[in-house]
């Protein structure tokens, strides 16, 4: 959520317009809500885990195993102030460019890489808005 009194944060900050459904790659479950994600170009409208170097496009929200019908389906939120976890002795500061690592984290992308941005880091996590 976000917060005033200690500070600004926009950790948290919601955009209901902006939660969107998607495909979602094999071995998604719901663990991995809350985690980056970026397109896969393995099928249309299909996200999967964010990789090393991926383009972040948004935080995975809800995942829907639909094993009748044969579909993994899940939300995306394609803008917010999200909190993700950064790889570990990354050196991703305020204001670097953030792109997807191993394990579902994120971490320090080349400059002008994606529109992802590191606006707080601390305690292994970074908040992240799109610019």
């Amino acid at each position: 959520m976000s917060a005033i009194g200690v500070g600004v944060s926009l950790r948290g900050i919601n955009h209901e317009h902006f939660h969107y459904p998607f495909n979602l790659a094999a071995g998604i479950t719901t663990n991995d809500a809350g985690k980056p994600v970026a397109l896969d170009a393995s099928g249309a409208n299909k996200v999967k885990i964010a990789g090393d170097g991926d383009e972040v496009i948004g935080q995975l929200v809800v995942v829907e195993n639909r094993t009748i019908e044969g579909l993994l389906v899940g939300t995306v939120e394609l803008f917010g102030g999200w909190r993700f976890d950064i790889l570990a002795a990354d050196t991703l500061a305020v204001g670097d460019a953030v792109v997807g690592a191993a394990g579902g984290k994120v971490k320090k992308g080349a400059a002008g890489t994606g529109r992802l941005r590191a606006v707080e880091v601390a305690n292994g996590q970074a908040v992240c808005i799109k610019v």
